[in-house]
């Protein structure tokens, strides 16, 4: 697929994730606490590279765009503004999965209740998609607030689908359709207190 369109939020930019990201967010990927949800932390920044490589360029990259989340008009030094990532992936026949991380540090500010909005207008307008699914470990509690805060539903629990570090987690299912996400007021988010918090 052609890289993603760059939107913007009032504190954000989501770009086309590159390879040189991978150096500013080897830090995300490294961390345990960050990865206990996510996926068996990364040892070095050739393994972040590794998987940037996979999902911009591997045999599915056809099917997902890649956004890096970079923090706007940034008081952070020159090479710390992207802050996470976020991925769509699976797109076939209307319907896609997300994901998201965003290093410690900005964790629990909003800003992936923002970027998760951005990509979902993006996706029900211009791409044109009907449902999203995210699956989401029971335990990330952080990552359910998004989810439920945008509009997502629970739909149900696959049961040791997920490995982590020689384990099998459980993940929770959650959808939403595009019917949903237009039925919701778009001022809500401006209204509920500032902006997305």
């Amino acid at each position: 697929m052609p890289d993603p369109a760059t939107l913007t939020t009032p504190r954000l930019t989501l770009r086309a994730l590159t390879l040189a990201d991978a150096d500013d967010l080897f830090a995300a990927f490294a961390d345990r606490q960050t990865m206990r949800f996510f996926g068996d932390r990364h040892g070095c920044v050739a393994d972040t590279r590794a998987l940037f490589q996979h999902v911009i360029e591997g045999a599915e990259a056809h099917t997902s765009r890649q956004w890096a989340i970079c923090v706007r008009q940034s008081r952070l030094p020159d090479r710390r503004s992207v802050i996470g990532s976020l991925s769509v992936n699976g797109i076939v026949g209307g319907t896609a999965q997300m994901g998201f991380i965003l290093m410690k540090e900005y964790q629990g500010r909003g800003y992936a209740t923002e970027a998760v909005h951005a990509v979902l207008n993006h996706a029900f307008g211009a791409l044109g998609l009907h449902r999203f699914t995210l699956h989401i470990d029971p335990e990330n509690v952080a990552s359910q607030r998004v989810a439920y805060k945008l509009g997502f539903k629970l739909e149900g629990r696959m049961r040791e689908s997920f490995p982590i570090g020689g384990r099998f987690r459980d993940e929770l299912v959650l959808g939403l359709l595009e019917r949903e996400w237009r039925a919701n007021d778009p001022e809500y988010f401006r209204s509920a207190g500032g902006f997305f918090k």
